[in-house]
């Protein structure tokens, strides 16, 4: 280092240094001691690409399978590469609750909606934060969502219901208790039909751009069985990889509280590496600080499920001292802050008879079975198996679920302003009990994308030529906090446009 350099140092690092990393970092700022948070990964052109297809979709959950099969139908060839040994991703553990306006169906019911209202309920839902021309395009095409679900074989109940979270009776269940699974089967006998290649154990590790932070996405790099692959996107790149919520470094450092004490309903792969590398070519980021929580954990297994229930109206959410502590159609965060005030963080999630039709109840009897759930021809009874598992008073218990039927009777919850359309009585025996406990559930933030196109957007707020992105790796959509079922939604509608535009884009090379 010449005498001129010396003078110029900066932290231990010369102004020429500083120059020749220039291409390789992107926003050197000072974080702490630290003038560069992180250093960019750039991936470079490989000397020669090992397959070559026009849409690359990375990710084989709801938003793959669609983006892929829209693409396919649109004239283009599409390839999915999935990271797990299986496919589905956090989909195929899903609840597969669907919201959408639905007349045919709700008006049988005698409720009123409309999509103006699901609008309302989602902007409001996420605190305003949500992208609004995001948010109108989903609930506006929630139904053609359906719609196409079931033209792909996918069988929904003939009633809607309020899933947990969701504010109100709109959510569709795959029927029999089909749940995730049902619509990643689905999905994945269409993609078999259009001979739709989708690859196992093949981890993304990087995104090949023309030039760092410059030009558009030409394929990507992927892990497989410890070799470096690369694939080369004619057309675009799809991602379509979910959220962050299993990476327990990822999620604290935009919530300190989301420690290794706290449990995830996700699959353990749910770790955000598609959000870095898409960050490492200049993709912007929006909401990565608003992580949702849901009551879903089993209290024992500390794992998503092993419960009798999702549905919120004929059940009711008991604490350890026998009452209820919230309305159980608020919104999930505020349930889940509650709970998390509650003694042991614990919640029992009571419910009838009703409850089965959303579960496989032969799945349900072996949680019975291993002690995980509780199950009881009276309430009675029930009371009895709580007092001896969590030291429950039977006679507190009793009186609160006479009183919440009370006002189910009379459609008005004087105590939490349960709303009537969700308030039904627990009345229908057999009754169930789910020890339950809060866990990280949906990471709302992720990439920028453009409005209804999909395309991913750069610290500069230029698109990225040829590179999609939609469901939960992306941002904007949910706001601060996601309705109950609106998590599918999302995915189904903004992957089916993403696959479509992918597949408009003119090929290169």
């Amino acid at each position: 280092m010449d005498e001129d350099d010396k003078k110029k140092t900066f932290l231990g690092i010369s102004r020429r240094q500083f120059l020749g990393v220039g291409t390789a970092v992107a926003g050197g700022v000072i974080v702490g001691d630290q003038l560069f948070p992180r250093e960019l990964r750039a991936v470079g052109i490989p000397k020669a690409w090992d397959k070559e297809t026009e849409v690359v979709v990375v990710g084989s959950g709801y938003v793959g399978l669609a983006a892929a099969i829209e693409a396919h139908d649109a004239g283009s060839k599409a390839i999915i590469l999935e990271k797990n040994p299986f496919i589905g991703g956090n989909s195929i553990i899903a609840s597969g609750a669907y919201n959408a306006v639905d007349p045919e169906r709700q008006k049988k019911q005698g409720i009123e909606d409309s999509v103006d209202l699901h609008y309302k309920h989602t902007i409001e839902g996420g605190d305003y934060r949500g992208d609004s021309e995001k948010v109108r395009y989903v609930v506006e095409n929630g139904l053609e969502g359906l719609k196409w679900l079931e033209k792909m074989g996918v069988e929904f109940e003939p009633t809607v219901y309020a899933v947990v979270g969701a504010l109100y009776p709109r959510s569709h269940d795959p029927i029999r208790g089909g749940r995730g699974a049902a619509i990643v089967k689905a999905l994945k006998n269409q993609a078999d039909k259009r001979n739709i290649p989708i690859l196992l154990g093949h981890k993304l590790t990087g995104i090949v751009r023309e030039k760092p932070l410059e030009g558009m996405i030409l394929g990507v790099e992927v892990e497989h069985k410890g070799e470096k692959l690369y694939f080369k996107a004619k057309k675009a790149v799809v991602l379509g990889t979910g959220g962050f919520s299993a990476d327990v470094k990822m999620r604290s450092k935009y919530d300190p509280r989301l420690t290794t004490d706290m449990p995830t309903t996700n699959v353990s792969t749910a770790t955000g590496e598609a959000i870095v590398c898409a960050e490492d070519e200049g993709a912007d980021v929006i909401g990565m600080d608003y992580i949702q929580l849901l009551m879903a954990c089993n209290y024992y297994t500390k794992k998503y499920g092993s419960l009798a229930n999702l549905g919120i109206d004929s059940a009711i959410f008991i604490n350890t001292k026998g009452m209820r502590f919230v309305a159980e159609d608020q919104r999930r965060d505020v349930m889940s802050e509650a709970l998390l005030q509650q003694p042991k963080k614990l919640l029992l999630w009571v419910a009838d008879e009703r409850c089965k039709k959303r579960f496989n109840l032969e799945m349900i009897e072996r949680f019975v079975k291993d002690g995980l759930i509780f199950k009881a021809d009276t309430m009675e009874g029930l009371a009895r198996i709580l007092q001896e598992k969590f030291s429950i008073p039977p006679d507190t218990f009793i009186e609160t679920v006479r009183k919440y039927n009370e006002y189910a009777k009379k459609s008005e919850d004087k105590e939490f302003g349960k709303k009537p359309e969700n308030l039904k009585p627990v009345e229908q025996p057999p009754f169930w009990a789910s020890p339950t406990q809060t866990g990280v559930h949906h990471t709302m933030g992720g990439l920028r994308t453009k409005g209804k196109t999909g395309q991913v957007i750069d610290r500069h707020e230029r698109l990225i030529s040829r590179f999609y992105a939609a469901g939960e790796v992306t941002g904007g959509v949910h706001g601060t906090n996601r309705l109950g079922g609106n998590g599918t939604t999302d995915c189904i509608v903004f992957g089916r446009a993403v696959g479509k535009n992918a597949a408009a884009e003119k090929p290169w090379g």
